[in-house]
């Protein structure tokens, strides 16, 4: 669906539904109901701000701005969610402006069928976040052809792999599996253990990138962290080093 503006034809707003969406309204037996909306700034380059200062690449950002096409494929749609909350009357510089952080990329092989992730939730300023910010749920968004998840133990609780595979989308080239990750409120650590899946010869031709000696190839792909409260992502590089075998 789109609005549009009768005086000068432009497309106000553009909306469409996922795929998950147009199956839900098939269905015809009023499961459909939108109940929640989310916005994203994904077109948006904040570069030219430092490159500019904030008057010209403000100015520069409103005007050359690309408005892209609303996307069916809800894995690849909203990446940089916006988040808001309310007025209490403080300036913008004590914003409790929450962010992730991972410190190291993860690297697995075949004889390292799994690695532990650990993701820190941050604040841009110490003392007690608002209640909008307080997180106690994640989306993880992964490749499903190379990757799956698992529970290492405390931490917090990871929806089972076999779940979130049976999530992934059929004719999603990308084959990414959504899983949810639940913490209590004020934990600002989650871990996860990342898993190879069998990686045939294939598989690693198509995919990997031939590297050295000894028929090694690399596979670089990563994982998306969503938190699901205040919108805040971080994508997380993942390699995986195997040689290919005759």
């Amino acid at each position: 669906m789109g609005w549009l503006d009768n005086s000068t034809n432009n497309i106000i707003l553009d909306a469409v539904l996922t795929d998950y969406g147009r199956q839900q309204l098939a269905s015809a037996n009023n499961s459909f109901n939108i109940t929640h909306y989310a916005l994203a700034d994904d077109e948006v380059d904040y570069r030219m701000i430092k490159k500019y200062g904030r008057a010209v690449g403000k100015e520069k950002i409103e005007k050359n701005t690309p408005v892209f096409e609303a996307l069916t494929n809800p894995s690849i749609s909203l990446k940089y969610r916006l988040i808001g909350r309310e007025n209490d009357g403080t300036s913008i510089s004590t914003i409790y402006l929450p962010y992730l952080e991972s410190t190291t990329s993860l690297a697995l092989t075949k004889d390292t069928s799994f690695t532990q992730a650990n993701i820190n939730l941050r604040y841009n300023k110490t003392g007690n976040p608002p209640a909008v910010f307080i997180q106690t749920s994640y989306t993880i968004k992964v490749p499903d052809r190379f990757l799956y998840l698992s529970n290492p133990g405390g931490g917090g609780t990871l929806t089972s792999p076999d779940v979130a595979r049976n999530s992934v989308d059929a004719g999603d080239p990308n084959r990414i599996a959504s899983y949810t990750f639940i913490t209590s409120p004020g934990q600002t650590i989650i871990s996860f253990n990342v898993n190879t899946r069998s990686i045939d010869n294939t598989t690693l031709s198509v995919y990997g990138k031939l590297t050295g000696t000894n028929n090694n190839r690399v596979i670089n792909t990563f994982i998306t962290v969503v938190g699901n409260n205040h919108g805040s992502t971080l994508d997380i590089p993942v390699t995986y080093t195997a040689a290919t075998t005759t």
